[in-house]
């Protein structure tokens, strides 16, 4: 039996969900964070349960052959990249293996999953970043003079950001505005003295920086910066005049207000201070404008592999396709050509607007979105009647793009009264697919191909494209 503080000998198993490492003791698991498999490690049990215990490493005895040495100097602390230490092959290897456990485990299947569609660039290739102001920093030495803060949450402590000098996955120029306004902020800083600007406070709800997004396009290498404040302010307009001189590459900045106590990077109200309050990048032969306030795909290229598999699972061409979660429709923009209508389903105005200017921007006439909730027209006793009152044709093809939680109960267990041919599930979150495609195969329908896509190197999280068919 184990104990908390004790210090264990452990050999390093296998890698669960999460990115957990795995290793036993006599049969009891348990969770060693900073471990990876093959290492051999001295850890010291911090956490214990009945069924398992939770440890970190102290010092690794015999390193993993899959063990590299990580580039970032927050690794470790920040909770963004925690898979820094193991090489990318190995990564691609266990990401493909955790969508095998879900389906086996979650789901009961025995599917032949492809191999991973592994990214070229592991490093710069988000297009988005987002930190957040802070003046409760996350002290990472004990006598660190660090007094304000712009960078990420240390994991578990959303009161407390980490300063960051450098993100390695955005590029060079991200970084170069990362740290313009860290200067900005800064205790010496001028135009903080000079423009009185303060940073927000979320236990008094006062202070007016709250977020930095940078956002980068791939196709035309244009940048985005938007700024979170609390309200509006004059100093902002300054500090864009300060920041277009300054950083001349930066196409447009917006600030965005959020007046809630809503720790997020979003808000209801946004202005743009210069350039066209937008950029524009593409996936495969479409281009997408991109506002302060859209979602798009963070990983610009290795969406394009997304939705390909997305295009491979719906086959051939199709009378009508329906694309539930549509956002900003790029997927259904990106299948247009293989229906004869596609009908993008989604809830948020934001998203119905951009979706219709991204529809005109490609010249694509065959995509409608309707702009409602989707779990609602699943509930009830006449489910086939809510569709009918929105005087659509019945779908060859749905297309299903959830967030993390997965599909609404309702919608995976009344989907198949729908029948269509096929279903293409495209989730971020294996656990939650396998949970929904146990309920759907339950109704009728048979998995026949399964495409993990690394969206996210550097961390545990894959993308997974799962094609049913109708029996």
């Amino acid at each position: 039996m184990t104990s908390v503080d004790e210090v264990l000998e452990l050999k390093i198993e296998s890698i669960g969900f999460e990115g957990k490492a795995i290793s036993r003791l006599d049969g009891y698991v348990i969770f060693v964070a900073g471990g990876i498999p093959g290492d051999t490690v001295r850890a010291k049990i911090i956490k214990r349960k009945r069924d398992y215990a939770e440890a970190k490493v102290l010092d690794v005895l015999s390193p993993s052959p899959h063990r590299v040495q990580p580039v970032c100097r927050y690794f470790g602390v920040c909770g963004g990249c925690k898979w820094q230490h193991l090489d990318y092959h190995e990564q691609a290897s266990s990401k493909r293996r955790h969508v095998i456990d879900a389906l086996e485990r979650t789901a009961g299947l025995n599917l032949e999953v492809n191999e991973t569609a592994a990214s070229d660039q592991i490093y710069e290739y988000r297009n988005k970043l987002e930190f957040t102001f802070s003046e409760n920093p996350f002290k990472i030495l004990e006598n660190d003079p660090v007094k304000v803060a712009l960078g990420f949450h240390s994991p578990g402590r959303y009161d407390k950001t980490i300063d960051i000098a450098r993100c390695h996955l955005g590029d060079e120029r991200m970084n170069r505005v990362l740290n313009w306004f860290r200067d900005v902020i800064a205790l010496e800083s001028e135009k903080r003295r000079d423009l009185g600007i303060t940073i927000y406070d979320p236990q008094s709800h006062s202070g007016l920086l709250r977020f930095l997004t940078v956002r980068k396009s791939f196709s035309s290498d244009e940048y985005m910066v938007n700024l979170v404040i609390l309200k509006e302010d004059e100093a902002i307009e300054q500090l864009a005049t300060s920041l277009k001189r300054d950083l001349p590459f930066v196409s447009t900045f917006a600030s965005i207000i959020n007046s809630s106590r809503a720790q997020i990077a979003s808000g209801a109200v946004w202005r743009v201070h210069f350039g066209n309050g937008y950029i524009t990048e593409k996936i495969g032969k479409y281009s997408f404008k991109i506002s302060p306030l859209s979602f798009f795909q963070t990983n610009t290229v290795q969406a394009e592999r997304l939705y390909e598999a997305a295009l491979s699972g719906v086959g051939g061409k199709k009378k009508v396709i329906y694309d539930f979660y549509s956002g900003t429709g790029s997927i259904s923009i990106y299948l247009s050509e293989l229906a004869d209508e596609i009908y993008g389903f989604e809830l948020a105005d934001s998203s119905i607007k951009d979706a219709g200017e991204n529809a005109r921007l490609n010249n694509v006439r065959n995509v409608r979105f309707v702009k409602t909730d989707i779990a609602e027209l699943f509930k009830g006793r006449d489910i086939i009647g809510n569709f009918k009152l929105l005087n659509l044709p019945k779908p060859d093809v749905i297309v299903l793009d959830p967030p993390r939680s997965g599909l609404h109960p309702k919608i995976a267990a009344n989907v198949h009264l729908l029948q269509a041919e096929k279903l293409v599930y495209v989730s971020c979150n294996p656990m939650t697919q396998a949970r929904d495609v146990k309920e759907i195969v339950a109704n009728g329908y048979t998995p026949v191909s399964s495409q993990p896509v690394d969206m996210f190197p550097q961390t545990y999280h894959i993308e997974n494209v799962l094609t049913l068919v109708r029996s």
